[in-house]
């Protein structure tokens, strides 16, 4: 019995996702339990708002104060009882009467005139229980664009050099490594044992920004062979090559490597940029700038010319 709903139901139903942020256990829409996270740890959330003099979306912060973020989370709590109580069958008003703060339950009966909001449309529709529908008036306007004067515009990623983002990410990905390494909450730690464990925590970084970037792409057959690239970033001509050191031999073997790759890679449409990440946290490589300053710089192989950077990190 599928209870009335059929195929197209299931496929549009937005997939929820659970954290536990705050102490608490929360499930609901990606973006809010992301928002969550972000919150949690750096008492800020992000959002885009329409911006009038440029005519375009603008990324911005919005740091909370203490008693913004107590009542951010506090409306969260209620729309997870709301939310469950709804799932387990009961109608509105039921649902309703399960949220243990009555001055939460009660502004979420009264939104939008109990309801009743018309819309541009000119129809009329019940937007309650939306996340909007259990924050306080100050917070709705602060999380929906309405307070301007405290929001903290982020950067146009299309005005930025965009390689200089790449190397940034690079630089600060021996900080990610050690955070996750050391997680909160009792959560298993990510560990990078081997090159694998590099490309993947790297390769996240950079497709939260690039989304055309992919992973382990093969450079055009030369003499037969092929060679497989870690990570490729079309939009901005860059391929990025991920090392882990893994011990005093391999370090002594590294530049040998990378000699090899710088000679394979040329050949790649999308290397006009050819960036490597050597990730050392052991410090086996006991001088690193003998490497990085032979192996970077312009380079030309037939008909290709590209720039090499070689990024010793620890």
């Amino acid at each position: 019995m599928n209870d009335g709903k059929n195929l197209d139901d299931f496929v549009h139903e937005p997939a929820m996702m659970e954290a536990e942020v705050f102490g608490h256990r929360f499930r609901d829409l990606p973006g809010l339990i992301e928002d969550l996270i972000t919150l949690e740890k750096e008492g800020t959330i992000y959002s885009h708002f329409w911006d009038e003099s440029s005519q375009a979306f603008q990324y911005n912060r919005i740091k909370l104060l203490p008693k913004e973020i107590y009542q951010y989370v506090e409306a969260h709590l209620a729309k997870n009882e709301f939310d469950a109580a709804l799932e387990s069958g009961l109608s509105f008003e039921e649902a309703l009467s399960k949220i243990s703060n009555p001055q939460i339950a009660e502004r979420v009966r009264s939104y939008g005139n109990f309801g009743k909001t018309k819309m541009r449309d000119g129809s009329v529709e019940d937007i309650r229980g939306c996340a909007a529908s259990f924050y306080p008036p100050e917070i709705e306007a602060l999380v929906c664009g309405n307070r301007r004067d405290r929001y903290e515009l982020l950067p146009n990623l299309e005005n930025l050099d965009k390689k200089s983002i790449v190397i940034q990410q690079i630089d600060y990905f021996p900080v990610l490594a050690r955070y996750l390494a050391n997680r909160k909450h009792n959560r298993a730690p990510y560990i990078i044992e081997n090159e694998y464990d590099v490309q993947d925590l790297l390769f996240i970084c950079i497709r939260s920004i690039f989304n055309d970037a992919r992973l382990e792409d093969w450079t055009p057959k030369h003499a037969g062979s092929s060679k497989r690239i870690d990570i490729v970033v079309p939009s901005i001509a860059l391929v990025l090559e991920t090392k882990f050191v893994r011990d005093a031999s391999h370090a002594r073997k590294i530049s040998d490597e990378l000699k090899i790759d710088i000679e394979s890679y040329h050949s790649h449409p999308s290397c006009k940029n050819l960036v490597s990440l050597i990730y050392d946290p052991s410090a086996y490589i006991i001088d690193p700038d003998p490497i990085s300053n032979e192996l970077s710089g312009p380079r030309s192989k037939g008909s290709s010319h590209f720039n090499v950077q070689i990024m010793v990190r620890r």
